[in-house]
């Protein structure tokens, strides 16, 4: 036992010893004992993995950078018929939260959240890249699109939950241009509507290697009377997506046996 502490003490005193002698690294040496940006087999940055919201970002509620907390959605740039449609919305998050005769599509009715609001919900997604077509599978009601990446698009698609993307690569940024959508779904958790005019660009990239910046750009101009854009981060994980798909029955459940007995005063 001690000649391994005199050991570890030699050891320890030669370090320290190394530590004067040699000059601090340069910030251009630093930066390039950092670990590369991975890249796919095609030399395309690599997104895949598990990726989850980053804590401070969860409670993100708009993609409107000027009220990211939705704190103020009615300051959003919207249309009038847009703004009364709102004003209609009975959300369960955000600035109008509400448990009383919530109207939210996806909590009322199961339906898909669309690929903007899908981001704001607390579970998990992945990316699957091949040459041609890029997959992201969503924990969430475990729905799933793809990114045509060999092709333009349609003169005129049909509308659909998840509109038709298309997507490139920038550098190390993945852009996805989507198009195509239907009206139904929510742009957010505070209830802003949508036409299907609907066009959104989402920016992807890896600010370092265990996190990922997603930048969105949303323009309607049958809705809004300017476009605007916000930002949310995510994390990697090693925590496997689970199921997590949206059941009318579950929600009709809760509905009847939490929400109601909790926001509904006893009758006399």
């Amino acid at each position: 036992m001690r000649n391994r502490f005199a050991s570890i003490t030699i050891a320890f005193v030669t370090l320290l010893a190394f530590s004067f002698i040699l000059p601090p690294q340069s910030a251009a040496q630093q930066a390039a004992t950092k670990p590369p940006q991975p890249k796919t087999a095609s030399h395309a940055p690599n997104f895949s993995g598990l990726w989850t919201p980053r804590p401070d970002g969860i409670k993100i509620n708009t993609w409107d950078s000027s009220d990211p907390f939705g704190e103020k959605p009615e300051l959003a740039p919207m249309v009038p018929w847009a703004a009364s449609k709102w004003k209609e919305a009975r959300p369960p998050f955000g600035a109008k939260q509400t448990f009383e005769d919530i109207n939210d599509p996806v909590q009322r009715f199961c339906d898909p959240p669309g690929i903007t609001r899908i981001y704001m919900y607390p579970w998990e997604f992945t990316m699957i890249q091949t040459p041609k077509i890029v997959y992201i599978l969503y924990e969430f009601t475990r729905v799933w699109r793809s990114i045509a990446m060999d092709r333009e698009h349609p003169k005129d698609p049909d509308p659909t939950w998840m509109g038709d993307s298309i997507g490139r690569y920038e550098g190390d940024t993945f852009v996805i241009d989507t198009i195509g959508f239907n009206d139904k779904t929510w742009l957010d958790h505070t209830g802003h509507p949508h036409s299907d005019a609907l066009h959104v660009i989402e920016r992807f990239r890896r600010v370092d290697h265990d996190t990922l910046e997603l930048a969105v750009t949303i323009e309607d101009p049958k809705a809004f009377t300017k476009s605007f854009s916000g930002k949310k981060y995510f994390v990697s994980t090693t925590s496997p997506m689970e199921e997590a798909i949206c059941a009318y029955s579950e929600y009709d459940s809760f509905q009847k046996t939490v929400i109601d007995p909790a926001t509904k005063s006893p009758s006399k």
